[in-house]
């Protein structure tokens, strides 16, 4: 992620305040459509989005408040707008406490897929949204920790990516451990839980590694799985940094079905070229062969990408 994501900082607005964000436009053309015809995409957050967050600092206090904005209706959401990050931290040595609304820690992508290697996401199951709550971190030089207790651990559909807002029968659970303490290599291992309604329990487990065989050359690798959703998920991605503006990935990925929806596996190349600091372009393409009765897709697409 770090070889193709463009250089990115806090605008520094005093000693207190710093502003951060991004805005992105892409086109998607997808072959294998229900009607195996060629379909322009160019909606969603993965490809259409603004984001602009708002960071606060006080002694051992920061806090921070960002905002999406995207075509709601192309993302089965009922917003077009909403809050994401809206937390606060207070932080003594290695221990960091926090509350509000913020991101759980599964996934080896990051939620924003502006700070990935590829424009579109893997088939590797991401099942730790933003919802609200609290957690603690032991946060070490080459270990990290932490647990949190929130309104929810799966998505809720329809959501402007927010919990349920229940905290009474089906609070979400999450936990991990990070280390780093091998030059090179990153190891992650998660466990999430909720009691959602009409299951008796849904257990989400990530693990991933990543490994820097060189200054420009990593590879990373991670399994998942989603009770009731997917037996298992998992992501092979090496990435490759040709110069100081131009970065290039491959990556297959792959789930097994456990929802009816049959096995899937996909293949795919991108590459990311920064002209300025705050400005790059991304072009991905991509092949999903699916079983079950889904279609098989090829797409291939091209983002542009500011960051501040």
């Amino acid at each position: 992620m770090a070889l193709a994501s463009i250089a990115s900082a806090e605008v520094k607005l005093d000693d207190y305040f710093s502003i951060d964000g991004y805005a992105t436009g892409a086109a998607t053309v997808t072959e294998g459509t229900v009607a195996n015809d060629k379909e322009l995409v160019d909606t969603g957050r993965v490809y259409d989005s603004f984001l602009f967050a708002l960071n606060g600092k006080y002694e051992n206090f920061t806090a921070r408040v960002s905002l999406l904005a995207l075509e709601g209706s192309n993302n089965g959401l009922t917003q077009d707008a909403g809050l994401l990050d809206a937390y606060v931290t207070y932080k003594v040595g290695s221990i960091a406490v926090t509350g509000g609304k913020y991101l759980g820690w599964l996934g080896y992508e990051s939620f924003h897929s502006v700070n990935n290697a590829f424009i579109s996401f893997s088939q590797a199951t991401y099942a730790s949204p933003y919802a609200t709550g609290a957690k603690v971190e032991y946060l070490g030089e080459t270990f990290s920790a932490g647990i949190s207790v929130r309104d929810s651990q799966i998505l809720a559909n329809g959501t402007f990516f927010e919990g349920d807002g229940e905290l009474s029968g089906d609070v979400g659970y999450e936990a991990y451990a990070l280390y780093t303490g091998i030059k090179g290599l990153t190891l992650f291992a998660g466990a999430g839980y909720e009691d959602i309604d009409g299951f008796e329990g849904v257990y989400t487990w990530d693990v991933w590694a990543s490994y820097a065989f060189t200054d420009k050359l990593s590879v990373a690798a991670e399994v998942s799985t989603t009770e009731e959703f997917t037996q298992y998920s998992w992501l092979i991605q090496p990435s490759y940094a040709v110069s100081e503006k131009l970065s290039v990935a491959a990556r297959l990925t792959g789930s097994d079905g456990d929802n009816g929806a049959g096995d899937v596996i996909g293949y795919g190349a991108a590459s990311t070229y920064t002209l300025t600091k705050n400005f790059s372009v991304k072009g991905e393409i991509t092949k999903t062969d699916a079983t079950g009765g889904a279609p098989d897709v090829f797409s291939y697409a091209l983002q542009g990408i500011f960051k501040f």
